[in-house]
């Protein structure tokens, strides 16, 4: 009897220790899925943040490799009250290819067909007096100044007969020619 006394207390024994060793197991595994889930939550958060700073720095890149094109846009319009620096220009391109100038006007269009809050059309009418080549030389400069420019008519007479340019004329360069035109620059409001 002793013998199944001490075998029943024994077996008692185990089955609680197995309930223990089970309670304990059941812990254990929650907690390492608990951290696991953190883990995993972590990654992902620490992942988005990778890539939010890669976007960020490329976006950066790209700005800083564009900020010479904007300053270059910038440039090409008319600040606000230079009208006289961009006139100054005109007259400037027009002695250094032998001109004289006149501006006969300078007018503002801010239509509705330019629809912009910020900007206006500076159109300047103007001509100028001197050889064909200095003319040529002049018109072709004019398209290429670094302002945005839009030349909405040129005329380019021989002043000496009177007779509008001929491309099969002998001589051009010995007479006095004259060139008329109107052109457009956007200004700054």
């Amino acid at each position: 009897m002793h013998n199944y006394k001490s075998s029943k207390i024994i077996l008692m024994i185990l089955c609680m220790l197995a309930i223990a060793i089970f309670v304990v197991c059941y812990f254990v595994y929650g907690d390492i899925k608990n951290k696991n889930e953190n883990y995993n939550f972590i990654l992902h958060d620490l992942s988005f943040q990778n890539d939010k700073q890669d976007y960020l720095a490329s976006k950066l890149k790209t700005v800083e490799n564009i900020s010479a094109e904007i300053n270059a846009i910038d440039n090409s319009i008319v600040s606000k009250n230079d009208e006289v620096g961009f006139i100054e220009s005109l007259e400037s391109l027009a002695r250094e290819n032998g001109l004289s100038i006149e501006i006969s006007s300078l007018t503002l269009d801010n239509s509705a067909s330019l629809a912009s809050s910020t900007m206006n059309i500076l159109n300047v009418k103007a001509k100028t007096s001197g050889s064909w080549l200095g003319n040529y030389t002049f018109l072709s400069r004019l398209e290429s100044l670094p302002f945005k420019v839009k030349i909405n008519m040129v005329g380019l007479t021989n002043s000496s007969s009177g007779a509008v340019s001929d491309v099969n004329n002998s001589n051009p360069s010995n007479d006095t020619w004259q060139s008329v035109f109107d052109i457009g620059v956007l200004e700054y409001k």
